[in-house]
């Protein structure tokens, strides 16, 4: 993804006044990933998402990987003190969605390439193929950096695929109706 890519996604969910928002936090445990998933599908489905939209599963699949890399990368304090992790979904209708994952680590995720018989490190190389692009950067307070963000976005739905999709599942409905 380009450079002007990202900016263009960014100024849309965080800058655009007709973009929706919300934001959750969890602890950074194992605890926070299907937390984050359930919160992600209830706010989808609030947005008009059903649960079937291909756009609802790549959300879900990708936040589950940047959530799962906080809780495993992510922590900067002993795994005795809570830690933070924060979850956010933009939403500007027409455009795109966003999914942003904060945590307390400045470390800024890279892609590696992994052996073929390597148990883990593929969540980014995940993230690169589904989502439609993705960004991380620190995140300062008062000048000075406290963490990271990560970002991944999502082109909006065209309206074809969505007028097809409404097309099957009335289809769907009037089968089961049948019965």
């Amino acid at each position: 993804m380009t450079s002007r890519r990202t900016g263009q996604f960014l100024a849309a969910l965080t800058f655009d006044v007709e973009a929706e928002r919300t934001t959750i936090r969890f602890a950074n445990s194992a605890h926070a990933v299907p937390q984050a998933r359930r919160f992600l599908q209830e706010q989808l489905s609030t947005w008009g998402f059903t649960r079937n939209d291909e756009l609802t599963d790549r959300v879900l699949l990708v936040a589950s990987e940047l959530v799962t890399n906080s809780v495993v990368h992510g922590r900067s304090l002993s795994a005795s003190q809570i830690e933070i992790l924060t979850v956010s979904l933009s939403l500007k209708p027409g455009v795109a969605l966003g999914l942003l994952v904060t945590d307390n680590s400045p470390k800024v995720p890279v892609p590696v390439i992994r052996p073929t018989h390597a148990e883990g490190g593929r969540g980014l190389r995940l993230v690169t193929a589904i989502a439609d692009g993705w960004a991380a950067a620190p995140t300062t307070r008062e000048g000075e950096v406290v963490g990271k963000g990560v970002w991944a976005f999502f082109d909006w739905p065209d309206e074809a695929a969505q007028l097809k999709r409404g097309r099957v599942e009335r289809q769907g409905r009037a089968a089961g109706e049948e019965r």
